[in-house]
């Protein structure tokens, strides 16, 4: 399954993310990924589920932002979202155009916790 290699690079970088940061525990792993990333979101979502508690705790979330084609025309830089895979200008409908957005697969943020972080905790 092409998720779980993609999954398996996410967490090496998460944990290399943590590493940089001086450790602690991960309870949040945002990533946004493009309609043209090639990531099926509930295959993926299923491949972090089963290979999270391997490298981080089983209560980390992902939380997955799936991002819509966007593109520019080289012609009249009319910028647009591209629906149905319609990769031509909707203003001067030349099919010249440059995708700007919708091909990433990128982390946009990991929340951490200090581990010996005692907020919220009573005693």
């Amino acid at each position: 399954m092409h998720e779980r290699s993609l999954v398996q690079n996410l967490l090496k970088q998460v944990r290399q993310i943590v590493a940089t940061q001086g450790g602690g525990r991960v309870s949040e792993i945002c990533v946004q990924a493009g309609d043209l990333s090639g990531v099926e979101p509930l295959l993926f979502a299923a491949a972090f589920e089963e290979m999270v508690p391997e490298v981080f705790s089983a209560e980390c979330r992902l939380k997955l932002d799936l991002v819509p084609v966007t593109a520019v025309c080289s012609h009249c830089q009319h910028e647009f979202e591209v629906l149905d895979f319609q990769f031509y200008c909707p203003e001067c409908q030349s099919g010249t155009v440059d995708v700007i957005q919708g091909d990433e697969l990128q982390i946009i943020s990991v929340t951490m916790e200090s581990i010996d972080s005692h907020e919220g905790v009573s005693a």
